[in-house]
């Protein structure tokens, strides 16, 4: 019994090694194809079965001091025996950089989280398996661990995204556009918030500066402009006040929260949140005598009912639980139609504005 049982462990071990050996070969984790070493075993540049450095066996080939003194840890430095000059540039200024964030890792794991040395399948070596991703229809491998079960905070590319207006819709491919259009695995800005510590972006987000280089139409670089205060170039009465603020870029494909809003701001119930009557540590009080709500509004012109407000141009009403009233939007639009300060949609300059719904006053 015993021999048949060694007979049967061997045969599985050969096999597996044929397998390990067949996935390897030819890609760029193939030492002898690569060029790097004059052994046709192409295992054994990585692994030796006696004497060898922990439990994968590994091979003193490469740096085999970066084995306790690299960069990561666990898988990580067995990469880095190679990925740090002495056999490929790969990684040295991305993965490896102990200046720039880089994705975070679960308890036990950093490279083989998502790659694995002996499977190129997917380009990359990249071992995670792309998800159908519920907010666009098209497979990502971000979503295989960004869903309903695990890491909910980043879990759906919400309508920031998936809306068929936007340039970066997901098109379901390797490193899509989807995530990755502002989020970099590897190599990514060292820049934290109060709320996320590594959120591995491409540009420093500081006072909305990166949601600035797409939605530069959106913010506004003085204090008094036309457009609500988001990017300020300095700090104005009430200080800077980032996109983030409003929005939520992770917020599900959600009709009741357009515009990635994170709140629904049903007839101005957001702005309210700020502006209040008597006014907060956010934002100037409205004051406690207001105009006044009129339910049955009809659009006049320029000043649009709560239930009519289009200011993009896009998918139909912007708030479409609003009421058919007078909201805080009729006068003011925080982003595209203000013309002067305030955010006011027509000039208040000899009455304009009031003019245009009080002809006959």
């Amino acid at each position: 019994m015993k021999k048949i049982l060694f007979v049967f462990v061997t045969v599985l071990l050969i096999l597996g090694w044929k397998a390990a050996q067949a996935e390897v070969a030819n890609t760029q984790h193939d030492m002898f194809f690569m060029g790097k070493g004059t052994d046709p075993n192409i295992c054994s540049y990585c692994h030796i079965p006696h004497q060898a450095v922990g439990d994968k066996i590994w091979s003193d080939w490469g740096n085999e001091a970066q084995l306790q003194n690299g960069p990561s840890s666990h898988i990580g430095n067995m990469c880095y025996t190679c990925h740090d000059g002495t056999a490929t540039n790969i990684g040295q200024t991305t993965a490896f950089n102990t200046v720039l964030q880089q994705h975070k890792t679960s308890t036990g794991n950093d490279c083989d989280m998502c790659h694995t040395v002996h499977d190129n399948t997917n380009g990359e070596f990249i071992g995670v398996q792309a998800t159908q991703s519920a907010s666009t229809e098209a497979a990502t491998y971000c979503e295989t661990c960004h869903d309903a079960t695990m890491h909910q905070g980043a879990q759906a590319l919400g309508d920031h995204l998936a809306g068929a207006e936007h340039p970066y819709k997901d098109a379901g491919t390797l490193l899509d556009d989807s995530c990755n259009s502002c989020h970099q695995m590897h190599g990514a800005v060292n820049y934290t918030t109060s709320q996320l510590t590594n959120p591995i972006l491409k540009i420093d987000n500081t006072d909305a500066a990166f949601c600035a280089t797409c939605h530069a139409d959106r913010v506004q670089n003085v204090t008094g402009g036309t457009k609500h205060p988001a990017n300020l170039a300095s700090a104005g009465s009430w200080g800077k006040v980032d996109c983030a603020f409003c929005h939520d870029p992770h917020q599900p494909s959600n009709p009741d929260y357009p515009h990635i809003l994170s709140n629904a701001n049903t007839d101005s119930g957001f702005c309210m949140t700020c502006h209040g009557a008597t006014g907060t540590t956010s934002g100037p009080a409205i004051g406690a005598h207001t105009h006044p709500v009129l339910e049955g509004y009809t659009t006049v012109g320029l000043t649009p009912s709560g239930a009519d407000i289009d200011d993009d141009g896009l998918n139909g009403p912007d708030y479409p639980n609003n009421t058919q009233s007078i909201v805080c939007e009729s006068c003011h639009s925080p982003h595209i139609k203000g013309v002067a300060a305030k955010l006011v949609r027509i000039s208040p300059a000899a009455g304009a504005l009031c003019a245009n719904c009080h002809s006959d006053k």
